[in-house]
């Protein structure tokens, strides 16, 4: 009898991508759903990397594992006034096919357990499971301020790990995160980085939403410990071009043999990103006024939508911190547990599957991105709207205020009003009361 292995077995589908893949069965049904469970911008492909794509297309060539130089070059030349002449002189890069391969990579070529700050990506853990690595919790908090992991509990929870015979040695980090919405301060992302460097604990900083910050300062940990720590991006987010799947990585040279693993598991596995997407991919980085226009002008939406998503929440009476960054919003709803009980709602799983049942409002519920399961929380994506049209309309003059959004956004607007009627169904109308 041929058997699977437990890692396969135990291993979940991701719970963005089955969030995705059943919105769009029940809308092919003809169902009215409301789509706060995957993250995917809308806005259109830029016209100049459009043309890239389809100059490109003759290109049937094989690339090096580590990716097209031309590519590599430029986004190197790109991110040197971001993250400074001394990390990019000091790093390798890769291109990937999506930033999460280089995170299975680098979780892959360093030995030891993962350090998981809750909450975190759907993907961190899972992965870490797959290749055998032990999961150690730190837990983070939230607020209005950001997303706060405290240095001194970060050493506690090393030290306890080690003291119970794991070998944390690896975290990721996210900032702007998902599936928060919210940034990592520059004070603590110092602090931080002093307990990793003084832990021996390699740092991957997941730089994803870097240019989705709605202050548009961008804030990377990669200064403070250049030579511990790996820097992922990609495209998918402030262009909108996760299909396209394009990743990169900077690999600190400080790690002896990292960048070389690195390009040796690339070569056992995908090869190298697609050649006509790599080429197209250069234009992406070139610092055109046109592009760079465009990705401040998607950010300026995103922070609509989703700032209008906070205040909608708590207009309601439940806990959500204010958006930041990315285009998420994690709220908080313990304070209806008494409430949502007498409903037979007492997970965030049970939350997740009463608002699509009754509601056809797609979540995601918190235990996906590393919550206990009687934790109240639910990740919402504020992406369910027209982004060619919301773009068109605000480069033709509208003003982004409540009014764009009520326009251009009915879904969004329809969503806090789900809310709404949910809240008031759980408390009888008392939506400010808490439970």
């Amino acid at each position: 009898m041929i058997k699977l292995t437990k890692r396969i077995e135990n291993l979940p589908h991701s719970p963005t991508l089955w969030a995705n893949d059943l919105v769009h069965q029940k809308r092919a049904m003809g169902e009215d759903v409301y789509h706060m469970g995957f993250g995917e911008s809308p806005f259109p492909v830029p016209p100049r990397l459009e043309k890239a794509l389809a100059d490109a297309a003759y290109r049937k060539d094989y690339l090096p594992a580590e990716g097209l130089k031309e590519l590599t070059d430029t986004v190197k030349d790109y991110y040197r006034p971001i993250l400074g002449d001394d990390y990019v002189d000091g790093t390798d890069l890769i291109v990937a096919p999506g930033s999460k391969l280089i995170l299975l990579g680098l979780q892959m070529a360093i030995e030891g357990d993962l350090l998981f700050v809750v909450p975190s990506w759907v993907s961190y853990a899972p992965q870490a499971r797959l290749i055998g690595d032990n999961v150690i919790k730190v837990q983070a908090t939230l607020d209005d301020d950001g997303y706060h992991l405290n240095p001194d509990d970060l050493r506690a929870a090393i030290k306890a790990a080690r003291a119970e015979g794991k070998n944390p040695t690896k975290m990721i980090l996210n900032s702007p995160s998902n599936p928060t919405g919210l940034v990592i301060q520059e004070d603590e992302l110092k602090g931080i980085a002093e307990v990793c460097r003084e832990e021996n604990i390699f740092v991957v900083s997941d730089e994803i939403y870097g240019f989705v910050t709605f202050d548009e300062n961008y804030r990377t940990i990669s200064k403070y410990a250049p030579d511990i720590t790996a820097v992922s991006t990609g495209l998918s987010k402030h262009l909108s071009l996760g299909g396209w799947r394009v990743g990169v990585g900077f690999i600190p040279k400080a790690i002896d043999g990292l960048y070389d693993g690195m390009r040796r598991f690339i070569s056992e596995t995908w090869s190298c990103v697609p050649s006509p997407i790599q080429k197209a991919s250069v234009e992406a980085y070139k610092g055109h006024d046109d592009i760079e226009k465009h990705i401040r002008e998607c950010t300026e939406i995103h922070a609509l939508m989703n700032m209008y998503i906070s205040r909608g929440l708590k207009d309601i009476g439940i806990d959500c911190p204010m958006a930041q960054g990315a285009f998420y919003n994690y709220p908080n709803f313990d304070k209806y547990r008494a409430n949502f009980a007498k409903n037979d709602i007492k997970t965030s799983q049970d939350l997740h599957e009463h608002l699509l049942l009754e509601y056809n409002l797609a979540t995601l519920p918190g235990t996906g991105f590393g919550a206990e399961k009687e934790v109240l929380e639910l990740r919402l994506s504020g992406c369910d709207y027209d982004g060619t049209n919301a773009l068109a309309a605000y480069r033709a003059g509208e003003k982004l205020d409540d009014a764009f959004v009520e326009k251009n956004a009915p879904n969004v607007v329809k969503q806090i009003e789900i809310f709404r009627r949910f809240i008031n169904k759980m408390t009888n109308g008392a939506t400010q009361q808490a439970a």
